[in-house]
Formats: C-alpha cells, sequence, structure tokens
C-alpha cells in the first residue's frame, strides 16, 4: 500500500508514545560480546533427507562463508531443550516475579522464549476468533512447562513487558486481542489525543507504532538471551514507514531485522486472512512479512498451517547449534552474508543469511550506557538510518533477467543546506547495495550524473554510501533501505525516467541515446522541453499501448502528449512533454498503460520561468 508521508506532528505523537513506552536502556544495557571483539555466533539447524536433526556435528564438521570468504569456525555448541509439550505448570519450575528472575531463568540452555506480538491495527475484526483459537491451541498443546512468553499489543506499554510461564495469564492475554484493521474509532485517551482522522495519514501512524512496538519486543528478549529466540508477529500487512528528515531515528522494518539478525531471533509470521482475502487485497510491491520471515530464519504462515507452523517453531528452538567465528569486518556497520554449509553428505541447513555489524561508535555508546557491574550481554542500541542532506538519489526500476528487477540509482548535488555555514559540495558517492539475500549487487564509486545499473530479486535493498568532496575528504553518510518491488502483471510500468533538453539539438540526442542518464530535479524552466521514458511491459513480451496527459494543479486534463516506441528492441514508450507556453506552477503527467488503463503511474514536475 502506498502511504502518504507522515506530518512532523503525527510523527511527532508517535514519537512521544515510543520513547514513553520503550524500554529504558540506560538500565540494562551492557555490550554483547560480538560488539566489544569480533566475535559472530550464527544459529544453526542441520537435518538429513528425512527432515530429522542431525546430532554429534563438530567444530570440523562446519564451513562458514562471511561475504563468500571462509572463515575459521572456533567454537560450535549444541542446543537441546528437554522441555516437554503440553506439560502443565509444576511446582519444581520457578515463577517468574521479578525482573532478575526473567533474566535468570532466560538464560538458561533448557528455555525457549518467544515473544507474541498481536497487530491489532492490521488485523480484520472477522479474523479474531481464528487468530484466538489458534493462540489458545498453541499454549495448551506446545508450550512446555519451562518455555517462557511474553504477549504484546499496539500502544502496551513496553516498560511492563515480562516474560511468563503462567497459562491463565497468556489466556487471558490472548482473549484481550481483537482485530482493528479499518476500524478507526479511538479507544483510549492516547488514541483520541494523537492519532489522526484522516485514513491515509492514521495508517502510517499505526504503522509506526507497529515497528516501534516490535522493535521494543525484540530488543527486550534479544537483552535476556544468547540462543535461538521466536517472535510470533500476528498481521496481515506490514506498511513500511515513510522516512522524514528529522524522524530517521523512528524503528523500522529494518530496526527489527537488524536486531533479529544479531541475536539469532526468528520471526514467524501468522497471516490469518485466507485465500479470498488475500486474493481480495493483492500486495503491491514486496511482501513485507515475508521479507521479515526470511531475513530472520523464520516461516509465513496461513490459516491452515497454523497449527504446524507453530509446531515447526517449538521445534526449530528446540534443537539446533551456536557456530561461533571471528569476523575482521564486524564493525563496519554494513550487511555481511553468511554461507553455512555442514561438510557431510546429505545434510541440508537452515541459517540466517547474515547480520549487521556493529560501528565503533555504536560500541562506544554501548559501553557508556551499561552499568559496570552489570555484565547481561544485551544488543547495543540501534543506528539511526540517515539520509544525507547533501545529495538527492534517484532510483528507477525495470524487469530484469531471470525474474529479477533491474535497478538504476543516480544522484545529484542537492545545493547548500539551510543553517550550515561550511559549503559542502559532493562530488562522489563510495557505495555498496546488498539485496535480500545478502547478496553485494553493487559497491564502486560513483561522481555526479553516473549511474549504478544491477539486477536484484524483488525485497529489501540496503544502500550504505561515504559522501565525499572532490578532496577525497569525508562529508556525511547515507544508509537507507529501499522495498524493490516486483514488476509482474499482464500489463506493468516500471519508473518513469525525466529528461531535461534546452535545444533542438538536445532533443535529437537523446532521442537517438539509447541509454541516457535521467535527472534526479523535477523543477524546470519553461523553455525546457522534457522527455519521459517509462518501461512498459505487456504479455508475450509485446510494449502495451501507452498514452500520457498534462494535468494541471487542480486536477484537470490539459492536453493529450505525444507517445512512440524507444525502438522495436526496447521497452520503453517516450513521452514528449514540451513546457513552452505553461504559466509557473505544479504539474503532473499522468501515464497509462494499457487498453483499459491495467497500469497507471504518475510524474509530478514545477515550472519556474
Amino acid at each position: 500500500m502506498r502511504l502518504p508521508w507522515l506530518g512532523p506532528s503525527s510523527i511527532l505523537a508517535v514519537a512521544v508514545a515510543a520513547a514513553v513506552q520503550a524500554p529504558v536502556l540506560s538500565q540494562t544495557v551492557s555490550v554483547p560480546e560480538f560488539a566489544i571483539g569480533e566475535v559472530v555466533r550464527v544459529d544453526v539447524i542441520p537435518t538429513d533427507a528425512r527432515g530429522r536433526f542431525i546430532d554429534g556435528l563438530t567444530t570440523a564438521d562446519f564451513s562458514v562463508r562471511e561475504d563468500g570468504a571462509e572463515q575459521t569456525v572456533d567454537d560450535v555448541r549444541l542446543v537441546k531443550v528437554l522441555g516437554t509439550a503440553g506439560q502443565s505448570n509444576s511446582a519444581q519450575v520457578v515463577r517468574i516475579a521479578s525482573a532478575a528472575d526473567e533474566r535468570a531463568e532466560a538464560a538458561r540452555d533448557n528455555t525457549r522464549v518467544i515473544g507474541i506480538y498481536l497487530d491489532e491495527y492490521f488485523v480484520s475484526p472477522a479474523n479474531t476468533a481464528v487468530v484466538r483459537a489458534a493462540l489458545h491451541r498453541f499454549v495448551d498443546e506446545d508450550l512446555g512447562s519451562g518455555d517462557l512468553v511474553a504477549v504484546v499489543r499496539p500502544l502496551e506499554s513496553l516498560l511492563q513487558i515480562r516474560l511468563t510461564r503462567d497459562r491463565a495469564a497468556l489466556h487471558q492475554a490472548i482473549d484481550k486481542f481483537e482485530g482493528r484493521r479499518g476500524d478507526y474509532e479511538p479507544r483510549t485517551a492516547f488514541e483520541r489525543n494523537t492519532i489522526v482522522a484522516e485514513r491515509g495519514r492514521a495508517d502510517s501512524q499505526r504503522a509506526q507504532t507497529t515497528w516501534s512496538s516490535l522493535n521494543a519486543l525484540s530488543l527486550h528478549l534479544a537483552n535476556l538471551r544468547a540462543g535461538r529466540t521466536s517472535i510470533v508477529l500476528v498481521s496481515e500487512q506490514a506498511d513500511p514507514v515513510p522516512r522524514r528528515r528529522g524522524f530517521e531515528s523512528l524503528p523500522s522494518s529494518s530496526s527489527v531485522m537488524r536486531t533479529a539478525n544479531r541475536s539469532s531471533l526468528s520471526i514467524y509470521v501468522m497471516d490469518p486472512r485466507d485465500d479470498a482475502q488475500r486474493a481480495a487485497s493483492p500486495d503491491e510491491g514486496p511482501n513485507l512479512l515475508r521479507v521479515l520471515a526470511d531475513d530472520t530464519d523464520g516461516a509465513l504462515l496461513a490459516p491452515s498451517d497454523f497449527d504446524a507452523g507453530l509446531k515447526r517453531m517449538m521445534a526449530d528452538a528446540s534443537a539446533y547449534y551456536l557456530v561461533t567465528y571471528r569476523s575482521i569486518r564486524n564493525r563496519d556497520g554494513m550487511f555481511h552474508a553468511l554461507y553455512v554449509t555442514v561438510r557431510r553428505p546429505g545434510v541440508q541447513v537452515r541459517a540466517r543469511k547474515g547480520f549487521w555489524a556493529t560501528t565503533p561508535d555504536e560500541v562506544q555508546r554501548a559501553q557508556l550506557m551499561a552499568h559496570a557491574n552489570d555484565p547481561r550481554p544485551v544488543i547495543p542500541p540501534e543506528p539511526p538510518r540517515h539520509a544525507s542532506p547533501l545529495i538527492r538519489p534517484w532510483l528507477g526500476f525495470a524487469r530484469g533477467n531471470n525474474g529479477k528487477v533491474r535497478v538504476t540509482f543516480v544522484w545529484e548535488p542537492s545545493g547548500p543546506v539551510p543553517g550550515d555555514r561550511k559549503v559542502k559540495i559532493p562530488a562522489r558517492l563510495e557505495m555498496k547495495a546488498v539485496a535480500s539475500d545478502g547478496v553485494t549487487v553493487f559497491q564502486g564509486s560513483l561522481r555526479e550524473r553516473s549511474t549504478a545499473v544491477f539486477d536484484v530479486p524483488p525485497g529489501r535493498v540496503t544502500f550504505t554510501s561515504a559522501v565525499e568532496d572532490s578532496a577525497d575528504r569525508k562529508l556525511d553518510s547515507d544508509v537507507r533501505d529501499v522495498i524493490v518491488r516486483d514488476i509482474r502483471g499482464a500489463v506493468a510500468l516500471g519508473t518513469p525516467q525525466v529528461f531535461r533538453t534546452r535545444t533542438a539539438l538536445d532533443l535529437r540526442e537523446l532521442k537517438a541515446d539509447s541509454a541516457p542518464v535521467p535527472v534526479v530535479a523535477r523543477e524546470f524552466s519553461k523553455t525546457e522541453h522534457l522527455v519521459i521514458r517509462v518501461p512498459a511491459y505487456a504479455t508475450g513480451g509485446d510494449t502495451p499501448v501507452v498514452s500520457g496527459s498534462l494535468v494541471s494543479s487542480a486536477k484537470q486534463t490539459m492536453r493529450q502528449l505525444a507517445v512512440e516506441q524507444v525502438s522495436a528492441s526496447i521497452p520503453f514508450a517516450q513521452i514528449d512533454v514540451p513546457l513552452a507556453g505553461l504559466a509557473p506552477g505544479e504539474y503532473a503527467v499522468d501515464i497509462v498503460a494499457g487498453p483499459a488503463g491495467e497500469a497507471k503511474d504518475v510524474v509530478s514536475i514545477r515550472v519556474t520561468n
């Protein structure tokens, strides 16, 4: 779902809520071992051809590659939980009465730790009963006497997250769950005072609440345990949150995935929609629920798979190996892909795809916040994403090879930053792009108006850049996540590319160029002539019929625009947009493809004198 940006007042309200309810890290933070040194631990589940767990593996049996380079495995530890599913609470089991009890019991090898996040904002009311029934069965039939569970709902105080073995309390928490997707009636004073009435912005606020709460739950569980931990996320939809300057530190889906992959935490998503409901609300772009599950070595469960999937989750947490090695690149703050194998024939291996390294600044912050006499391993604070104000990037998507998406990246300087007395002129980006499968798809230097073109599978791509001037001095950093949408369908459009020309010669040269560099700016003089190229696809590899129209700021169609195909071999429609004669102001170019308008897009522009 495409969301509008959150206004400052809206984000501020959510930020205040998150700040009030988030765990007080200064009371619990110490530095995990891998953040102090270079130690990396990854949880590994090896099975035979029949899916049975394999015991008896040693250090010599495991091979670990980080970013393709073989690593030396220092230690392998088998973790097996002996709890009995369905076993009731007994007097021999320690009950959780304090934070100290929680820490001590969660750290035991014979304990499975589970968090359940009930995303009421994004579950339909009609699916409430299905979710309750599945979770009640899970509590009664799958939990062992030593297992610890925390149940969290939106806007509950995150200061009060506490694991419990009390099944009556768990059933009571599950009974409080009520799906509210599409229901915007405020239930609390907080909602009445802070959640806006306009539905698009309300959904954005709700999405921010989901990521903030889920990130806090992930941090709480990660700070208690060094082994494999599980989160059950009950949700029908996971929306990305638009990033706005000044609010980059708010948690996002990337914050949750970073925390999960730093702490052997796996997310199992329960999507209660049946086939008919899912068909009625198809995903636009990649399914973030599936990305969450895939990137954290979890699973996406449909209603028909709830019982078997939850049992599989408990089995995953009951037997695994913790494989330890030392990484020389552990403090560069980037994602590093992991590939784990076992040197025995016929062995299948499940392991997470990689980890996010810490930076020296993160380690220092965590050390300053830590209590000197508190030795508990805790995940350090999540570094904020940062969109540099010095650059304006542009990303375009088109169909690539073998079902992948072709990404085009180009950037321009954004001009002086208001209030900054030092003139900073960026000349180059040192950029690394990592796909959702952990593979580095691009790494190199990009000067202004140069392009990076690469193919990636649909999903999340993380761009990490150092912004440098002409003397190779670092001016700023830029770290952002982009969700690459799949370009499928009988009729589909990629990202429109905008080109500016000032003379008739410029226009002729542009039309003759098969791969020109698009501009990032969307403000143009009325003396210029624009050309928009848009990738357009139809069944059988043909280019569909594409039309373009110029629309005023009042949403009135002013005129139809000339459209032609670039060439027979290139599936791009080319739209001429002369600006001469237009009054200064805001305009849009509406693009429609297919005989019935099956695919649409809009390019907004501003015309000046």
